[in-house]
């Protein structure tokens, strides 16, 4: 249902950097208010200058208003995206007094209107930034409603510049315009959606070290990289100018390092670096200055300017840390940090993006690989609901899902990203026990198959829409060079034996046989094509493929077999992030923990713990240290330390945590470990200590909760 039915879209001119409306209006013997309302790209409302929320960058990301999709960079981008702007429902009862009250509503570009970076194309929605609210006021005499309807007015603010990549610039001594009578817009061609998800707000705050001073430019050190802003208090003359630039690295000198932060050169509109900075310009009050409408991804910062104290703000979705764990093992401990730092700062608008600096877009590959693992770490319900729903909206009328969801472009492949489609939702059932998210996707999973199908030669995946990327697996250490085909059929085979699985959890038993099928005739192209005899290897063997084979059902233990030697004695991931996950799983479900234990370990070139010995506290984009520096995609096989190191299972055929095995791993001589996760039904606590003679398993868990220990 639209609440906001019979309401205006209202704004100020395009030329307006970050606009603020206002309305004023009266409360007289008001027993209780609300306002229900959203703006684009970002909009920060206020009543009599008391902000009505903590929550910070809404509404929360989507696929906005319709727009030319050929303007992608990539192509193979064709059809449409399902429109969505959520909207949302603020008590104001507490913020009003007796009398002329207002309502003021600050505006910035967020996605909306992201016009900088064009790596993946022209990919903004519109030009001019909009709001569109309903006030609510129950009095002693009825209900009274105010919509937007074009009475109010507007003014510009002291934001003289604002992009999601670039940063701000903020001037105080800017005149500010005379107001002026808002424009109205046409209703947009979209959903208005009550809100889902969970938005982003500050959650924790850092006192950073200063560590060098450079050319007058002050050098700071959070101690980890995070994603987030810089207070600075000020009290600096009329006209000074104050200056910070953000980054993960520094160099020797200790000066800012952006490689891992940016593209090209070419990345941006105006020609620009693609560096995250701010500036501001002082009007000689004591201020603490702050950015409104970006978040920036660093460890270190510098600033240039007069300045008199410093602190870091954490922001990212309001998603509490569920889970526990410790071990006596170091690459154990910094995997399970690593990994929750690194998805948290990759946790905004509620998407799970691939990074929160360069690109800060829903990769669907990064995003379904990782998922299972934060459920359940991350209490992320309502998160991945909206997700899921995104997913959904991106989903073409021929089937295709997009690389990125919600849809900013971006290169990927039919298996690894567009199979979250089916591999979300069914994760989230999995974690929750929740039924309904299959029923809610299931034509759309079924339309993907449909889609994969009219994409086979032969039996096997081997092209998305024409000009489109198809890739397999990604990012490994040296060249990839397993088969795209190969990669994206074993997908294909397991987006069937999950569709099998979820048809019959509700109902749909006449599609399961048509699933066994299509599978068996896919299975024996892979097999017929991949598959040799002599060596017993898939695709030659190389980069971990044969995991695969393992994963949907092809291979079994002899595969397996041959895996835990080879990487026995490689002792580095040679793997790409998708065979990377699935690897361990594959190794772990297979009884071979030890061998994952031991590849955590290493601190060879290719492991994790390559990375923290470089003083990374983030997980890298690639295993050399390529690229970005706070990517969570190799990370996702932190679940294996609750599923297989602590050994908590859900029984086959349950979800929801309402029947568990626990069965630690004990063959590892010498190591402690303890953790805990929140299910559905309550904490499971487990400890492990094989430093003795036998090893001793303490488990905590609920009544509710059956619970076998082996």
């Amino acid at each position: 249902m639209n609440r906001l039915n019979n309401c205006a879209w209202i704004g100020a001119e395009s030329e307006t950097v970050s606009p603020i409306i206002l309305r004023r209006f009266d409360a007289n013997n008001v027993k209780k208010a609300n306002i229900i309302i959203t703006g684009l790209g970002y909009f920060e409302a206020k009543i009599n200058d008391n902000p009505v929320t903590d929550y910070c960058f809404l509404p929360v990301a989507s696929d906005y208003e319709p727009r030319d999709l050929t303007l992608c960079a990539h192509k193979g981008t064709t059809g449409t995206t399902t429109n969505r702007i959520y909207y949302y429902d603020f008590d104001i009862t507490h913020l009003l007094k007796r009398g002329e009250n207002l309502l003021s509503v600050q505006l910035g570009n967020g996605f909306y209107r992201q016009e900088e970076r064009t790596a993946e194309g022209k990919m903004y929605f519109g030009d001019v930034l909009k709001c569109i609210y309903k006030i609510v006021l129950e009095t002693e005499n009825g209900v009274i409603e105010l919509c937007s309807d074009g009475s109010e007015t507007y003014t510009d603010s002291a934001i003289r510049f604002s992009n999601m990549y670039l940063g701000e610039t903020i001037d105080y001594t800017a005149k500010l315009q005379e107001e002026k009578a808002v424009n109205i817009f046409p209703a947009a061609q979209t959903i208005l959606s009550e809100a889902i998800g969970t938005p982003d707000k500050v959650i924790r705050k850092i006192k950073p070290i200063k560590i060098a001073e450079i050319d007058g430019k002050q050098i700071f050190d959070n101690g980890e990289n995070i994603t987030g802003v810089v207070a600075v208090k000020t009290n600096a003359a009329a006209g000074s100018v104050i200056t910070l630039r953000f980054a993960e690295n520094i160099n020797e000198d200790k000066s800012l390092n952006f490689s891992s932060t940016i593209s090209s050169y070419e990345a941006t509109r105006s020609g620009e670096l693609q560096i995250m900075k701010n500036t501001f310009i002082t009007d000689g009050a004591s201020r603490t200055l702050l950015p409104k409408f970006v978040w920036y991804a660093f460890r270190y910062f510098e600033i240039e300017g007069e300045f008199d104290e410093v602190e870091v703000n954490v922001i990212h979705a309001d998603t509490p840390v569920t889970s526990t764990f410790t071990s006596n093992h170091e690459g154990l401990n910094f995997l399970y940090d690593a990994f929750l730092r690194t998805q948290l700062d990759n946790m905004h608008g509620s998407i799970p993006s691939d990074c929160p600096h360069r690109e800060r877009l829903g990769y669907t590959g990064d995003g379904q690989i990782c998922a299972p693992t934060v459920m359940m770490m991350i209490d992320t319900r309502e998160f991945y609901k909206k997700w899921i729903q995104d997913i959904l909206d991106c989903q073409d009328t021929n089937g295709h899902i997009r690389h990125t969801a919600p849809f900013m472009g971006g290169g990927g492949g039919p298996g690894g990203w567009g199979s979250a489609i089916t591999i979300v939702p069914y994760a989230y059932y999995k974690q929750y026990g929740d039924t309904d998210i299959i029923e809610k996707c299931y034509d759309s999973m079924k339309l993907w198959i449909s889609y994969l199908l009219s994409h086979t030669e032969n039996g096997l995946v081997t092209s998305e829409d024409p000009g489109g990327w198809c890739l397999g697996d990604w990012a490994s250490l040296d060249k990839m060079e397993i088969p795209e085909p190969y990669v994206n059929s074993c997908y294909f085979v397991k987006n069937l034996l999950l569709l099998e699985e979820m048809a019959a959890i509700i109902g749909k038993d006449d599609d399961i046989s048509y699933y066994q099928e299509l599978r068996a005739l896919t299975e024996k192209s892979i097999v017929d094509t991949y598959y040799d005899a002599a060596t017993g290897h898939f695709a030659g063997g190389g980069q971990g493929c044969d995991a695969f084979a393992v994963w949907c059902g092809l291979a079994g233990e002899e595969t397996v077999k041959m895996l835990a030697q080879e990487y026995t004695e490689l002792e580095y991931f040679n793997t790409g992030f998708i065979c990377t996950d699935i690897l361990c799983e594959v190794l772990c479900n297979y009884g071979y923990t030890d061998v994952f234990l031991s590849l955590l370990k290493s601190e060879k070139r290719g492991t994790f713990l390559y990375m923290k010995r470089q003083g990374a506290t983030t997980i890298w984009e690639y295993f050399n240290g390529r690229c970005s520096h706070n990517h969570p995609m190799f990370g996702a096989c932190a679940r294996q330390l609750f599923q297989s190191v602590l050994g908590i299972r859900q029984r086959e055929g349950t979800a929801g945590y309402t029947d568990v095995i626990i069965n630690p791993v004990k063959t590892t001589r010498g190591l402690k470990a303890s953790g805990s996760i929140v299910t559905p039904n309550g904490v499971i606590a487990v400890s492990l200590d094989t430093t003795g003679e036998k090893p001793i398993v303490q488990v905590d868990a609920p009544d509710n909760i059956k619970i076998e220990i082996m």
